[in-house]
């Protein structure tokens, strides 16, 4: 029997494109339900149909954390809360998961969801429970990671300091009414400034490298970049007085993690080490939004799934608005070794497309 298994990561799916009012949705990032319904469709059918197809969502496929609840943005996750924004986004786009309980009610067909740090929210059982109810599957979870016939593959924000969840207390609960999740850094750094100023930018998450548009919005936007700078160092003071008894976070880990802060980091040393240091001759990351297909000498390759959302480049090399629908496509040859390349998508049939910029 053929067998293959496709990984996709970082797609943040969100509420929807449009608000209940009739208005764009600033918070959402993805809008290309109609290509990955696609995807789906295309490795459900025909040649694939029989064939042992795994699909692997590498972390961030949804975006819990850019999710409003009950007409709000709230400090702390709670199970409740976090059950609402994951209904919140399977209504949002009741496309996208009715295609995948149809992928996953092909012979053979199978999904696996790996933790990223968009989605906290399904950290909590019922969340969880939620999701394979609508998808009538059972999704396998394993955690922040996930190896199989020396494939090793990990979201990637375990390796920074800003947005690292502590697997050994992943809740709080000590002097609360109710447990919460214990969040890093860099999910507060979303939920309680990054959310706020992308009302008035939505883009602003998008930009690459985010240093360089911070410095040019000094510029040519200057009373947002002076405003979003002053609420930066008001986020920065106010993380200090959000102390919990169980949690440490003193000023100077906020300074530590500040030295460590990036929009989109580079996971590549950490790719180097797994391969030298393992047995493992395949390494497949997300999280830092960038594709990327390497060989580590003769037979180890290190493969970043990227992004299917926009991104605008401000350095010369990719200068420009740039969409690329990557995804890491593993098959198993004669011998039985996985080979893993990286595709992008392109379409089968759709010959036009809604935009909105």
């Amino acid at each position: 029997m053929r067998r293959l298994k496709l990984v996709i990561s970082d797609f943040h799916i969100g509420k929807g494109r449009w608000l209940e009012d009739g208005s764009l949705n600033p918070l959402e990032q993805f809008i290309y339900d109609e290509k990955f319904i696609e995807f789906l469709d295309y490795y459900s059918r025909d040649e694939f149909r029989k064939a042992e197809v795994e699909l692997i969502i590498n972390g961030d496929f949804l975006n819990t954390i850019q999710v409003d609840y009950a007409e709000k943005l709230p400090d702390s996750i709670t199970e409740a809360g976090s059950l609402e924004k994951v209904k919140g986004i399977v209504e949002g786009h009741p496309e996208i998961f009715q295609a995948l309980k149809n992928f996953a009610r092909a012979p053979n067909h199978s999904i696996t969801y790996i933790y990223g740090n968009h989605e906290p929210s399904l950290l909590w059982l019922s969340a969880r429970q939620y999701l394979d109810k609508i998808v009538e599957a059972k999704i396998r979870y394993p955690g922040f990671n996930y190896n199989f016939d020396g494939v090793y593959l990990e979201h990637g924000q375990q390796y920074h300091t800003v947005n690292r969840f502590d697997p050994n207390q992943l809740f709080l609960s000590q002097g609360l009414k109710e447990p919460i999740l214990n969040l890093p850094w860099g999910t507060f750094f979303v939920i309680k400034y990054l959310n706020r100023i992308k009302l008035k930018r939505p883009h602003i998450d998008r930009v690459i490298p985010f240093g360089r548009y911070l410095f040019a919005s000094l510029f040519f936007d200057t009373r947002f970049a002076v405003s979003a700078l002053f609420k930066l160092v008001l986020f920065f003071f106010g993380r200090q007085l959000d102390w919990h008894p169980e949690k440490k976070n003193p000023i100077l880990t906020s300074l530590r993690i500040l030295k460590d802060i990036s929009l989109y980091p580079s996971l590549d040393k950490y790719a180097n080490q797994i391969l030298k240091r393992s047995n493992y001759h395949t390494v497949i990351f997300g999280h830092t939004h960038s594709p990327m297909f390497r060989k580590i000498g003769k037979d180890k390759i290190y493969l970043n799934t990227g992004t299917w959302n926009d991104l605008i480049h401000l350095d010369i090399a990719n200068l420009g608005r740039q969409r690329r629908m990557t995804y890491g496509y593993i098959e198993y040859d004669k011998s039985g070794k996985p080979q893993a390349r990286l595709k992008i998508w392109k379409g089968t049939r759709l010959v036009e497309e809604d935009v909105i910029f």
